[in-house]
Order: structure tokens, then C-alpha cells, then sequence
């Protein structure tokens, strides 16, 4: 067993013997690509090259749609706790798109957005990174 925060902690194995437990290295992703059926959600985390547009896929994690949902959640409820203790994220999204396309853009294009949010955070100077963020919602 390991915490929540991901520290290692003493467990008893059959014999009771104490065992340490490690948590996972982490892999660090900037590509993922979510798919569903009936049953399940798959969620494949990689790394793509940006010069190649090369994707290496490390990890899939099939989860239920219950668990899909919760997982949304958790996420949507970090980046707001995120963005309230250091800075807005920049929106990958075009001006005026919802996003719901965006999950079907080519590695290239990908690559591109994200290249014009950074452009955005550093032209807005309200947004660009170390500022400190208001408080104020």
C-alpha cells in the first residue's frame, strides 16, 4: 500500500515480514489519446517528438465509464486548484473552437496550438509565467 501522496510505507506480506512498497517511477507524457466502448474507457499516454511528429505510446490504462468520470472530475478539479495556487493554464483551444474536435488533430497540429497558447501566455503579460495570480474569482 502506498499513500495518496506517494510515499513508501510498511506493509506485512504473508509470513509477516515487513515489506517496503515503492510507488511507480513516473514517465513524463505530452501526447494522450482517449477511446471508449460500451464498457470501457482507454486513456494511452506517450511522448511525441515534435521535430519527426514521431509518437511513442508508454502506458494505457483501461478504466470503467464510472471511473472514467470520476477520473474527469479529479482531474478538472486539480488543474482549478492548480490555477488558483500559480497561474492560468493556457487554452489549447482556437479562438472561438469548444474543443470537441480537438482530440482528432494530427501530432503536427497539435504541436502548433500549443506553440500559439505559449505565444498567448507570454504576449498577455496578465498570464505569463512567476506572475502572481489574483485570488479574486
Amino acid at each position: 500500500m502506498v499513500t495518496s501522496r506517494g510515499d513508501p510505507i510498511d506493509i506485512c506480506d504473508d509470513e509477516g515480514l515487513a515489506v517496503r512498497i515503492r510507488p511507480p517511477l513516473a514517465c513524463y507524457a505530452n501526447y494522450f489519446e482517449v477511446g471508449h466502448n460500451a464498457f470501457e474507457f482507454l486513456l494511452d499516454a506517450g511522448q511525441i517528438t515534435p521535430e519527426s511528429g514521431e509518437i511513442r505510446l508508454m502506458s494505457r490504462i483501461a478504466v470503467s465509464p464510472v471511473h472514467a468520470k470520476l477520473l474527469a472530475r479529479l482531474l478538472a478539479r486539480s488543474v482549478d486548484q492548480f490555477e488558483h495556487a500559480f497561474e492560468p493554464i493556457p487554452d489549447l483551444t482556437e479562438e472561438g473552437d469548444d474543443g470537441a474536435d480537438f482530440e482528432l488533430t494530427s501530432p503536427g497540429e497539435f504541436e502548433r496550438r500549443a506553440i500559439d497558447a505559449r505565444r498567448r501566455t507570454i504576449a498577455d503579460p496578465a498570464r505569463a509565467p512567476g506572475k502572481p495570480v489574483s485570488n479574486e474569482r
